[in-house]
């Protein structure tokens, strides 16, 4: 996933693009409005299979734990830069 910051609104929200990317090919594109986080070692910070925070719907419980499947990578770029598909440039240098 891409998020590109185009300007900030009026009540401080980052507005741009957000481009959703599977098998390093863009599959989908929307305009959005959305908040900065700030991430930290204390507080909710980012987690990876399991969310540590209030649950945001009643939908699911605290934690909703990722289950029957595999995470076999994960990559976050506070760059910014545009996007940079890393597994083909990863088989570029292996050939090498």
């Amino acid at each position: 996933m891409e998020f590109v910051k185009e300007k900030i609104s009026e009540k401080l929200e980052a507005l741009g693009k957000v481009r959703l990317y599977i098998d390093g090919k863009a599959v989908a594109e929307a305009s959005i409005r959305t908040q900065s986080g700030h991430y930290a070692l204390t507080g909710e910070g980012l987690c990876i299979g399991y969310d540590s925070g209030d649950a945001v719907s009643r939908q699911y419980g605290n934690k909703f734990a990722f289950k029957n499947g595999t995470i076999n990578k994960v990559v976050f770029d506070v760059g910014n830069d545009a996007y940079v598909n890393l597994e083909r440039d990863m088989k570029v240098r292996m050939r090498d």
